[in-house]
């Protein structure tokens, strides 16, 4: 079974290789296999173990989002025309519009700002690059340990 599974994923990214920029399409199609396997986990179980101090993939999955945005909108804007925009449903614009709202409103705020402030000051203090991944995973994992709570907002 494993070696037929094997077999189909060898097969499928040598389809892949089929033009000049296969490694463009290859690491988008790599990405959809990760990102697809990882939603199936148990969530419970996923934010255990980012909640035992491994906020950096967090931060590392914001950062892949963000790079990701970029090349989309680059792409997205060479590819389509001003006239193409026209011919948009306006149901397309409103589902366009609803997830660029959700998307901002899934931040996550603290519960306790003042704590927060005082989190960040400690990280600052301890990593000459600020903000960065560390800085920012160090400054939560001391709010977190100060009994701190995030919310979305």
């Amino acid at each position: 079974m494993k070696d037929n599974k094997l077999q189909n994923l060898i097969k499928k990214v040598l389809e892949e290789q089929t033009s000049d920029r296969y490694m463009f399409f290859s690491n988008l199609e790599q990405m959809r296999r990760q990102c697809d396997i990882l939603l199936s986990k148990n969530r419970d179980e996923i934010d255990s173990i980012l909640d035992n101090g491994h906020d950096w993939a967090q931060d590392h999955i914001a950062e892949a989002k963000n790079n990701m945005d970029q090349v989309f909108d680059f792409l997205m804007n060479e590819t389509t025309d001003e006239g193409d925009l026209d011919d948009q449903s306006d149901e397309e614009e409103m589902v366009m519009m609803e997830s660029e709202i959700s998307e901002k409103a899934k931040k996550n705020v603290p519960t306790n700002p003042s704590l927060w402030k005082k989190s960040l000051d400690w990280a600052r203090a301890r990593y000459k690059v600020c903000p960065s991944a560390y800085c920012n995973g160090a400054a939560a994992k001391h709010y977190k340990s100060k009994g701190g709570k995030w919310r979305r907002k």
